[in-house]
This record gives structure tokens, C-alpha cells and sequence, in this order.
């Protein structure tokens, strides 16, 4: 499948079981049937707690959102979080209806609307401070801008690459993905 080396690539730490959830970009100048392969990673996949959705569509991509539903969940049942989310007229209930606010601000919107970062694991007041910094003053940068708790995060970071180079090495001598999920279940425990 396609979509193969863009997981890998840019999700490795969401299908680890690590990190909320993952975006990016596909190009519609690589004419794959998108839908039929999201459907197919869905079949695969969600009985994992993984799921593939398209987010935004433009004239030139699709953006994809992967999400581990439990992990998710537990983001989106934080009394913080909520709170935080109904400024932006979040006012759900279920991960579903959140999802699909979440598509009407990317379309609203027309760019990624600053609270993803709730949606892809980021920590709450990281994602706070870079709406009220527009992006600047932050501590470190990597997978997010980083304005608390630095150690954490360079910690955090430094294992989604971890995860990213078992998967691309996994991958390469024949492991599909969802061999790869299941394999990361097993030895999460192992990789600091």
C-alpha cells in the first residue's frame, strides 16, 4: 500500500501506542485511490484502537489524521481540555462529534487550526502558550513547540524518533503495519 512509508514517516509514534495521534499530507499528483486505502488500514487497524480519517481536502492534498481512540479519548475526557476546546465551540460529546468539529475549523478556516495540537497528543499548556505567543518565545521546537516542562518533551521526542527508526527498519525486512503495531505492543515497555 502507499500509505505505508507516509505512516511510518510521519505516524510511527501514534501506531506505537505513544503519541495521540498523527497528520499528514496526501499529494493528489500521486493518484492512489485514497479512500480505498484508508478504508483498508481501518479494517486492519481499528480493532487496535487506530483510526485513519481525511481531515481537510484542497485542490492540491488531503490531509490525514491518525488517532489512537483510546488515547484520544482520555485527551478529550480531561475537564481542562474541555473547557479549553469549548473557546473554539467545541460542545461535544463523543470523539466522533469532535472529529467533525474539528473538520468544519479546517474548513472554516481554510490552514490547521492551533487546537490540533490537543487532537495529536500535544501537552495543554504547550498548545495554550503558542496561540498566546503566536508561535514565538517558545523553549525548545521538535515535533511541537515546547514552552513547559523542556525535559519531558526532549524525552518524548527523542522516543518518537526511537519508534520511527524500529518501524522503517521492521518495515524494510517485511513487517507490515499492522505486524508493526503489534510487535511496538510488545516491547513498548522496553524502548525509553
Amino acid at each position: 500500500m502507499i500509505l505505508d512509508k507516509l505512516l511510518i514517516k510521519y505516524a510511527s509514534p501514534t501506531l506505537g501506542g505513544i503519541k495521540t495521534g498523527s497528520l499528514f499530507k496526501v499529494y493528489k499528483s500521486s493518484c492512489i485511490d485514497l479512500k480505498k486505502e484508508i478504508d483498508y488500514y481501518n479494517l486492519s487497524l481499528n480493532y487496535l484502537d487506530l483510526y485513519l480519517d481525511i481531515l481537510y481536502s484542497c485542490d492540491k492534498y488531503d490531509l490525514i489524521y491518525i488517532y489512537n481512540f483510546k488515547m484520544l479519548t482520555q485527551n478529550l475526557n480531561n475537564k481542562e481540555v474541555k473547557e479549553f476546546l469549548k473557546i473554539f465551540n467545541y460542545k461535544c460529546d463523543f470523539i466522533d462529534e469532535y472529529i467533525s468539529c474539528l473538520k468544519k475549523r479546517f474548513n472554516i478556516l481554510k490552514k490547521t487550526p492551533h487546537e490540533i495540537g490537543i487532537f495529536l497528543g500535544y501537552p495543554l499548556n504547550d498548545v495554550k502558550s503558542f496561540i498566546i505567543y503566536k508561535g514565538k518565545n517558545f523553549k525548545i521546537s521538535g515535533c511541537w513547540k515546547v514552552y513547559d516542562n523542556v525535559d519531558y518533551c526532549i524525552k518524548q521526542f527523542n522516543k518518537f524518533k526511537k519508534y520511527r527508526n524500529m518501524f522503517y527498519y521492521l518495515y524494510e525486512n517485511n513487517y507490515n503495519i499492522e505486524s508493526l503495531v503489534i510487535i511496538s505492543k510488545n516491547i513498548s515497555s522496553y524502548i525509553k
